[in-house]
Order: structure tokens, then C-alpha cells, then sequence
């Protein structure tokens, strides 16, 4: 501007740069021509109503050639009125090769940054030519450390996901980023304290799973670690290749330590990510896909773009997208999304801002896009051309609090507003919401908007003019999609026969041709069960040994309350208590304390089967008794002086419990869902008509049988880990709702059931020989047909008990004839798993034997010995009835996973001698008669069944609770989905 208004006041002038001289006769629209060399190049007034080709603006594509002549670009371009606008390429061998004073002069520039560009000749040319700009240059500078963007969004109240950047080039946040309890401003963190399910920046406290990104934000190599509850592991993420954008590695859990990084929370999002982009503050295009983090498989369509569909924004998405555009002055601009909801609200965070991009296939997004840029340039350029604000026009008046330059108050009275054009500039240039009627002095020089900024706004004072301090948070805006969803249109869900229906889904008819009702699927609700699982042991035993001691007083904070021990580094510490106990004792007289070594030595064997990840083995400290002592100073010290140790171990999800999850969610997926050619489920799920939710415990084994599950509903690949982490919520409400084991209310009645259980299925009565009435009172009424049909292969309790025990004894002896002379001191685990092995290098593992998930032929025989001794009290003659459903698991997993070991008879045996006990006995633990079933079950089950008749009523009436991904109705038209309204609720616990 400074320029041109020497140029205006100057008649002639020659340029330094050059031998061409410019010759004003005009002072208002212009056009700028290249001459030859030598020659005069003249600057000519024409009309702004005018029809020739010298009133056109011209409009430069200062981009990479990949950018700048791509189908999205093009597409916008060609919608561009010939008549108005010229575009003028640069070109990649202009923009890199030559001298910026050489590069095309124009009114309005395109220009961004991409991979190779040369920002700073870009910042160069803008200087010197001093066109209108659509997207910042020097902000684009700011995109590219994605710390500042974090620090500019949270300072215009944008949601970010929680955060600590470990920044080791010396960067200062002016955001939340360094951390809390920072007094010097000028400090900057460069420690990172690791944990095995969390990571310490400065007090800030991230736990697993969560996001490491690089600080670069060309740098794509963004890793997500996992938690041991889930697994472990890390998934990295990357620029899509192929139909990969990511690739999960279970053996990574510890971050990377070069360079700056910024660690985040892991957000769920449904295994969905949005992608939103805007042009210019008031309008805003979002896309859903499915996130990379979910199983790296990128969607594609026949044509082989990515699978996205447009969904409704919120008031509040809106809200975020005109913030962005203002505060980095982005005009074209696009940012992800992470939804989630918060009890009934739906909450936004932003996670990246990308500056310049476009839509890759929409054409009404191409419409809107080259409608709104041409309003924008005109009102900037032109301001008193007549042209149509169609597209901007009812979307500017919902604009009251735009950023304020003055503060001025307006005088009482009328007075005329601003005009559709003043108000885009205020948009875009920063100028007050105040008339410019009322500010005369803008209007002295020159009509172009470009003058008032340059006399009113200098760079600095436009930086601050965009300043969102003193606004409300984005989150405090009322929660509201912006336009209602196509389920809600009318009063009425449209059923098959409606217009919304597919085509392929009016397949419901009779033989004879004659119509009959037709149905539409809304909800589906399924409780499962977790797949097949290890056993669950324990090994206990007390020690008085110093060196157990004291590891739990290092370990614990209060000596006479139980210490719980997962974690990785603490597990490895006791480890290395246990070996150097077993050290000591094989020292000594180890006659003296064999049985005390034969379970240190089994403990050990435990801890070391699998690599350590806190995960498989838990260990629990019980204090048992205490001693007091005085010290010097005359204070009294309390110490523990006799532990008992409890270690857990099992219970986990085998891979046959994997695979049968997988194989039930396909089931599910064909036999639940209506299909058709269209895809059925999965093209609803990726078409986001489907509202999916998987809820369980916390226990590993079912979270995991959900994650399988999933997988084969929804065709996903990969591990189960990082599905498990997308998919599959954990909330507390959940874990009471599935796993109401705590319930103090229900333990009562179990116990009692125990107890009667225990009473009734030790009778040595014959079945033949029972009444109706003594049948009815050991199992329940005569209608609980199942009970009493196990009660009939039974026969006589007490003697089925006694086959059970005494066939237990003859497979522990089998066992303890493989195991031969050898001592546990004496075995060594082959690495992975293969049972044992001698004392030499090339002995084969014993008698042939791998056992599954690398357990040894020792701690088989411990376990059945364990149930064995469990099971039958010899002193009192009396069976432990709760012992039944253990005995029926055991032998139930030897069969499926060790069946090599040559004892099938045995096992053959004894599994149908426990099935037919644990078929009377497990159905008796919850109620023996009906009444007592129900009384039970509905105690336990009260929350869960409110929440699946709440399932239902939603699924019915079709409100906005939850409804995070709807596709907007706008862009139907022009998507190959012909039931737009059609939406399936599916909740799986």
C-alpha cells in the first residue's frame, strides 16, 4: 500500500530495479502488464463496471506445482467467473529458479506452505508487491511448531486434550505446556520421568495410553503407547501409504528420548476422527473417516480416495472454526476434531491445525468454496461492486462478538448499519463492528480496504486485534447441532417403505407378490461373555526372612494394610528379592528347609515365566504380625515382622477365546443386522449411521474379548490392543453396571446359597430312589428342566463327588510319574515355553512336553495338586462345593490346550464327571428357587437392566443424546447413500 500510494502521488517515476517506467494516469482499479525490456509499462484506470479483460483480478497460485494444479484446486478455480478473475500459475521452476522481482505481479495471492516450498521468498514477493493475501504467510511459520498452535488455541479458549510439551530446544510455552509451579518464565523442562503406565513432566502426571508427536509439524511420526492393562505396546502412526496409515508393535512401551516432543491423553473417539475445513470465519465443511488408530486399514472407495462423509458441526465446532481462521488468519484452513461426549454434552478438542487445505471430492464444498472466495476477494478489492452475499450473508449476521479494535460506545439514536461488504471486511481485516460511518477518517484516501488497514492497522496491532482473551471458552457456548439430523426431520423414524429407504433393504414381501408390513432395524443390545481363558491360580506362603521384610516397608505407606504390587519395575525388585533368598538357602542345609525352597523356587519359576509387563502376575503382602521398639530419641517404631505372600496369576484370554470372540462377531454381524448389496452393518458403521458402543469390567480377559469382538464385526485387522484402546469404554459406571462382584447387598444371599448348595449336593442319596419333592429341594422346582437332567446323570452326589476326587488323585500321580526324580531346583523353562529341560543343552524338553503360555510340567502338577487338596477336607470327610466349577475349568483347558500330553483318558474322564456337577451346582450359586433367582438377579443386574430399557426408550424416541456422528443432509445429493435417515443403535456389554 505504502507503495502504491507513492506511485499514485507521483506522475512518473522511474524504477530503480529496472529500465521499464510506470506512468499513472489513474488512480483507482488497475492492472499491472509485462513489458519487454526498455519499455514503458503503463498502469491504467478502468471501470469497475466494465466488461473488458483489464478489469479482471488477477489471482496468483503461488504454490508447489503437486498443490497448486491438483483436482481439488482445479475444481474450485473453474467455478471462478472468467469475467472477474484471471489466475496466474507461478509454477515450481518460477518459485525455486528465479529472483522474486521476476515472479508475476497480482491482486489477490494463493500461497502455502507445503514440502520444498520456499516460504521465505514467498514473505520476500508479499512484501514487495504487497497483494491481498487469503492465508497469512508469516503465521504459516507459527503452524509449523505445534506447540505454538496449541498455545494459540488454548488462548482463544479452544479445547486442546491435555498436555505437557518436553521441549529440549529451548521453548517457553505461554499456555499450559510447560506445566504447573513455573516461577521463571525463562525455565525451560528437559527431564522426563518414565513409569511403566505413565509419564512426569514437571507435575504434569500423562497416563497410557497416550500421543507422542513430534514438535515439527511436517514430522508425521506420531507414536501412541499403550497401557499394561491393555497390553502394552505402541502403534505409529504415519502419512498413508497404500491402504496403511499405521502399524502397531507390541514389544515398544518406552518412549523415544531425541529431540522435542509434546505428549497428550489419548482421546476415544469412537475409532472416528473429524477432519474440518473452513473458508473464511463463517463457513465450515467436516468430514468423519475412520482413525488410524484403530487398526491402520485406510477406507477406500472404488475410485481409491479415503471414505469420509460430511457430518453436522455444532454451534460450538462453528464457533472453533471462526477463532481459527481469525487468530491465525487462515482464511482456507483446516483442522482435526476429536469428539467425545461428556454425560450429555458434546465436547470438541482440537489436536492439529494444518493451515491451507482443501476437500478432496465434494462438489457442493467446490460450490461453496468458490462462491464464499469470490465474495471475500470482492469485498476486499471491490467493496462497492453489487455482487450477491448469498453464501455469506446469514451466516454474518449470527457474528456479535467479533473481536474489537475500539471499545468505543456507540452513540444513542439511529443509525445505519454496517453493510454486508463492510462486514466481510471486518472479518477478514480486522476492522471493529462499528459503521464506517461512523469513522470518517477511514474513508480519507483511496476506497480500497487495503488502505484503512495500512492508516489504521499496522502487523502488530492486527496480531492483538484478534486477541480472544477476554472471550467466553468455546465449551461454555450452548451445546447444539447447528442443523437438526435427517432422523429428526420429521415426527416419525421413516420405516423401509419411506423415500429414505435403500432400495436393497424393500426385500420384505409375500410369495404371492401382495404387500406386507415392513420393519426397520433400530437398536441391537447384546451381554456376552468373555472367551476362553487360563486358569486363575495363586501360590501362597509366609516368610519371615529380612529380606521380604524390608522390601515391604520400602514399598508400602501404611505397615498394616495389605500392599498390592503390579507394576513392572516394583515386580522385577521382588524378583530379585526371591532369587537372592533362594541363594541363601541352597547355601545352607537345604534338608532343613525343602518344602520352604521347593516354593521359593516355584515362585520364582512364576515371576520368570513371561517377560514382565504387570500384566499377567499380580502380588499381594499381607502383614501378619508387628514388633515395637524404641529408638535413641525415645520414639516408638512399629515394624512388620511376619508377611504372607500371595501370588496371582492366570485368568487371561487364550487365543481360542480370541478367535471365538472374532468368529461371534461375524455371526452377529450377518445374522443380527440386515444385509444387503449395499454392505449391510459395515457399510452403515462406515457411512457413521451406526451408534456404536462397547461397554465392560476391567477385567483383562473380557476387555479383550470385546476388542476381538469388534474386530470381527467390524472386519478390522491387526492386534486386538489398539482396538481395544478406541473401541471399548471402561468408565466406572460400566464396571459396577458388569462386574458387581463388590456388592455387599447380593453377598448375603450368595453366601446363604453357598452354604445350602454345600448342604443338598453332599447327600449320599440315589436319584432313582428321590421323590419329587427331595429332587425339587436339592436342585429347585421340577420346571428347571436343565438342574434336574444334570441331577439324573449324576445319580448320587456324594459318590460322583467322590469319582471326581479320587480321578483327580490318579492324574496327579501321572504326573508326578513324568516328572520322575526331578526337583524343581533341577528344571530350567525352555524360552518360550516348551516345558522342561535337563542338564544339558540338547536334552529335549521331558517327555516331549510343551505346555501352553509357556507353563511348566511342575506347575501343573502344583495346580491339581492345589484343587485336589482343596476340593476334600480328609479330617472332616466334608467337599468343598465351590471348588466343583474350578475342577470343571481346569480340565476343561488341559483338554482344549494341552491335549499332548498322553493323558486324555484320564482327563476324558474327569471332565464328564465335572460337567455333570458344575451343571447342578453353577446355576444354584445366584438362587436355588425361582423366587430366590429372581431376588438375586435383580439386585445384581438392577443397573445393567436400567440401562438396556434406557437403551431402548432412545432408540424409539431419537433425540440428541449421544449423537456424535450424523451425516448432513446438505451434501445428499451428491452421496451414494439412499436412507439418509437411517440410524442403528448398537450396544454390546
Amino acid at each position: 500500500n505504502e507503495s502504491w500510494q507513492q506511485l499514485r502521488d507521483a506522475p512518473m517515476r522511474e524504477n530503480s530495479h529496472s529500465s521499464a517506467t510506470l506512468k499513472v494516469l489513474n488512480t483507482s482499479s488497475c492492472e499491472f502488464s509485462p513489458v519487454p525490456k526498455g519499455e514503458h509499462l503503463t498502469l491504467t484506470r478502468t471501470s469497475s463496471n466494465a466488461s473488458s479483460s483489464s478489469n479482471r483480478i488477477r489471482l496468483g497460485i503461488c504454490a508447489m506445482d503437486k498443490k497448486a494444479r491438483s483436482k481439488p484446486m482445479a475444481a474450485i478455480l473453474e467455478r471462478l467467473d472468467a469475467e472477474t478473475f484471471e489466475p496466474v500459475y507461478f509454477g515450481d521452476k518460477l518459485i525455486l529458479n528465479e529472483p522474486v522481482e521476476s515472479w508475476p505481479v497480482c491482486d489477490v495471492l494463493i500461497a502455502f506452505y507445503s514440502n520444498g516450498y520456499p516460504l521465505g521468498k514467498a514473505e520476500e514477493y508479499v512484501s514487495l508487491r504487497q497483494p491481498y493475501l487469503l492465508n497469512d504467510l508469516k503465521m504459516q511459520r507459527t503452524l509449523m511448531d505445534r506447540r505454538r498452535v496449541y498455545d494459540l488455541l488454548e488462548e482463544c479458549g479452544i479445547d486442546v486434550p491435555k498436555h505437557v510439551f518436553m521441549s529440549r530446544d529451548g521453548y517457553v510455552s505461554s499456555g499450559t505446556g510447560d506445566g504447573k509451579d513455573i516461577d521463571d518464565s525463562d525455565v525451560c523442562f528437559t527431564e522426563i520421568d518414565e513409569h511403566d503406565d505413565h509419564i512426569e513432566v514437571n507435575g504434569v502426571v500423562i497416563q497410557k495410553p497416550f500421543v507422542e508427536k513430534p514438535v515439527d509439524a511436517d514430522d508425521h511420526n506420531i507414536a501412541i503407547y499403550y497401557p499394561s492393562s491393555a497390553g502394552g505396546g505402541c502403534k505409529k502412526l504415519f502419512r498413508k501409504v497404500g491402504d496403511r496409515s499405521s502399524e502397531f508393535y507390541p514389544d515398544i512401551n518406552e518412549i523415544r528420548r531425541d529431540g522435542s516432543y509434546i505428549y497428550e491423553e489419548f482421546i476415544e473417539t469412537q475409532g472416528t476422527d473429524v477432519k474440518m475445513y473452513t473458508v473464511g470465519p463463517d463457513y465450515g465443511h467436516a468430514e468423519a473417516r475412520k482413525s488410524p488408530t484403530v487398526d491402520g486399514k485406510v477406507e477406500r472407495n472404488a475410485e481409491g480416495k479415503e471414505v469420509r462423509f460430511p457430518v453436522i458441526l455444532t454451534l460450538r465446532e462453528k464457533e472453533i472454526a471462526r477463532r481459527i481462521v481469525l487468530r491465525f488468519k487462515q482464511q482456507v484452513c483446516g483442522f482435526d476434531i476429536l469428539r467425545i461426549q461428556e454425560g450429555d454434552s458434546l465436547v470438541s478438542y482440537v489436536c492439529d491445525v494444518n493451515g491451507w487445505s482443501f476437500v478432496k471430492t465434494s462438489r457442493k464444498y467446490y460450490d461453496d468454496c468458490a462462491q464464499i472466495l469470490t465474495e471475500h476477494m470482492l469485498a476486499a478489492l471491490k467493496p462497492k461492486s453489487q455482487i450477491s452475499f448469498s453464501a455469506l450473508a446469514p451466516l454474518l449476521a449470527t457474528m456479535k462478538d467479533t473481536p474489537q479494535l475500539s471499545k468505543k460506545k456507540k452513540k444513542k439514536g439511529h443509525h445505519r448499519g454496517q453493510s454486508v461488504a463492510d462486514r466481510i471486511r471486518t472479518a477478514l481485516i480486522g476492522i471493529g463492528e462499528e459503521s464506517t460511518s461512523d469513522r470518517p477518517e477511514m474513508n480519507a484516501k483511496g476506497d480500497g480496504p487495503h488502505a484503512q488497514l495500512d492508516q489504521h492497522l499496522s502487523a502488530d496491532e492486527f496480531e492483538e486485534h484478534v486477541d480472544f482473551k477476554g472471550h467466553a471458552r468455546v465449551r461454555d457456548l450452548p451445546d447444539k447441532l447447528a442443523t437438526d439430523p435427517a432422523s429428526m426431520n420429521g415426527s416419525k423414524v421413516p420405516s423401509a417403505n419411506s423415500s429414505l429407504a435403500d432400495a436393497d433393504d424393500l426385500s420384505l414381501a409375500s410369495k404371492d407378490g401382495a404387500p406386507t408390513h415392513q420393519e426397520e432395524l433400530r437398536c441391537v443390545i447384546t451381554i456376552i461373555r468373555h472367551g476362553d481363558r487360563t486358569p486363575k491360580q495363586k501360590l501362597k506362603g509366609e516368610r519371615e526372612a529380612q529380606r521380604y521384610l524390608d522390601y515391604f516397608h520400602n514399598h508400602t505407606k501404611k505397615i498394616k494394610k495389605d500392599l498390592k504390587v503390579k507394576a513392572k519395575k516394583e515386580m522385577v525388585e521382588f524378583l530379585e528379592t526371591v532369587k537372592a533368598d533362594i541363594h541363601d538357602m541352597e547355601a545352607g542345609d537345604t534338608r532343613k528347609k525343602k518344602e520352604r525352597l521347593y516354593k521359593a523356587r516355584h515362585m520364582r519359576d512364576i515371576l520368570m515365566r513371561w517377560k514382565i509387563s504387570g500384566l499377567n502376575r499380580k502380588l499381594q503382602m499381607k502383614p501378619r504380625s508387628w514388633t515395637e521398639s524404641t529408638t535413641d530419641d525415645g520414639d516408638t517404631v512399629t515394624r512388620c515382622s511376619k508377611l504372607q505372600l500371595i501370588v496371582k496369576w492366570g485368568g487371561d484370554l487364550t487365543k481360542l477365546g480370541e478367535r471365538q470372540a472374532i468368529r461371534l462377531g461375524n455371526r452377529l454381524r450377518d445374522e443380527l443386522y440386515p444385509s444387503n448389496e449395499g454392505g449391510g452393518i459395515l457399510r452403515l458403521h462406515s457411512t457413521f449411521r451406526h451408534d456404536l458402543k462397547i461397554k465392560t469390567s476391567d477385567e483383562g480377559r473380557v476387555m479383550k474379548t470385546a476388542a476381538a469382538f469388534a474386530k470381527g464385526m467390524l472386519e478390522l485387522e491387526g492386534d486386538v490392543r489398539p482396538i481395544l484402546v478406541s473401541l471399548v469404554h471402561k468408565e466406572k459406571d460400566s464396571r459396577h453396571m458388569l462386574d458387581p462382584s463388590g456388592n455387599k447387598e447380593v453377598k448375603k444371599d450368595l453366601d446363604r446359597c453357598k452354604e445350602q448348595i454345600n448342604v443338598n449336593m453332599q447327600k449320599d442319596v440315589e436319584y432313582s430312589e428321590m421323590t419329587r419333592e427331595e429332587r425339587e429341594q436339592l436342585v429347585g422346582p421340577e420346571r428347571l428342566t436343565s438342574l434336574h437332567r444334570a441331577l439324573k446323570e449324576i445319580g448320587n452326589p456324594r459318590r460322583t463327588l467322590k469319582a471326581i476326587h479320587g480321578t483327580i488323585g490318579n492324574l496327579v500321580e501321572q504326573l508326578d510319574e513324568m516328572l520322575g526324580e526331578l526337583l524343581s531346583g533341577d528344571e530350567e523353562v525352555i524360552e518360550g515355553g516348551a516345558g522342561l529341560k535337563g542338564d544339558k543343552e540338547e536334552d529335549a524338553a521331558l517327555s516331549g512336553i510343551k505346555l501352553y503360555k509357556g507353563e511348566t510340567l511342575l506347575e501343573l502338577t502344583e495346580r491339581w495338586k492345589l484343587l485336589q487338596a482343596r476340593l476334600y477336607d480328609e479330617e472332616t470327610d466334608v467337599f468343598d462345593l465351590s471348588r466343583v466349577p474350578d475342577v470343571h475349568d481346569n480340565v476343561r483347558f488341559d483338554m482344549l490346550h494341552n491335549p499332548h500330553l498322553g493323558l486324555a483318558e484320564t482327563l476324558q474322564r474327569l471332565y464328564d464327571l465335572a460337567k455333570s456337577m458344575a451343571d447342578c451346582v453353577v446355576p444354584q450359586e445366584y438362587g436355588i428357587t425361582i423366587e430366590e433367582k429372581r431376588d438375586i438377579g435383580a439386585k445384581m443386574c438392577n443397573t445393567l437392566l436400567d440401562k438396556i430399557n434406557y437403551d431402548l426408550t432412545i432408540a424409539r424416541t431419537d433425540n440428541q443424546v449421544d449423537m456424535r456422528y450424523l451425516i448432513n443432509m446438505d451434501y445428499s445429493a451428491d452421496l451414494p447413500i439412499n436412507s439418509m435417515g437411517r440410524r442403528v443403535r448398537s450396544r454390546l456389554y
